[in-house]
């Protein structure tokens, strides 16, 4: 069973067919989806659903759908990551470009943190990145990150890698 975690103004449920219009408009964004993989056609999106929804079931944590606690509208997804043969497990996070700039992934990130530490009984929540990607370089500095390694994962790329903090 998929948790439900609650914050101030958001709901991190399990994902489900209903938010399959939120995966495919955001990763039909290839300017929103580029570090994410994108951009994917809509079939190509279903699939990232569907593997949102495995993952729970294969290591008993993933992703969740965010969705705003006034309106029950989707607007991303944030959660605890680990695909098979990645070196390292990942707080990771997307989210729509009109739920952008509100703080929103912060919040979403701080209970996926607590979530890591507090339910998972995880020693470490980390986090990495494309070095390219500056906005998650910075959000990952919001929540107190600090750099524990540098890696070349099996894409090729070189990132570094950082710790983050209980809240």
């Amino acid at each position: 069973m998929i948790p439900t975690l609650r914050t101030e103004r958001l709901v991190l449920r399990a994902p489900d067919a209903d938010d399959f219009a939120a995966y495919a408009a955001f990763f039909a964004d290839g300017e929103a989806s580029h570090f994410y993989g994108g951009p994917l056609r809509e079939d190509q999106a279903w699939r990232v659903l569907a593997l949102d929804l495995g993952h729970w079931r294969l290591r008993g944590y993933g992703r969740w759908a965010i969705a705003r606690r006034d309106t029950g509208e989707v607007i991303g997804g944030c959660g605890l990551w680990w695909p098979e043969g990645w070196p390292r497990s990942e707080l990771t996070w997307w989210l729509l470009p009109s739920a952008r700039g509100t703080g929103y992934a912060t919040e979403a990130s701080r209970a996926a943190i607590a979530f890591g530490y507090d339910s998972l009984g995880w020693d470490l929540v980390q986090t990495h990145m494309d070095d390219a990607n500056r906005g998650a370089r910075r959000l990952t500095e919001r929540l107190g990150g600090t750099v524990i390694a540098r890696e070349r994962f099996p894409d090729g790329k070189e990132r570094d890698v950082f710790a983050l903090p209980r809240s």
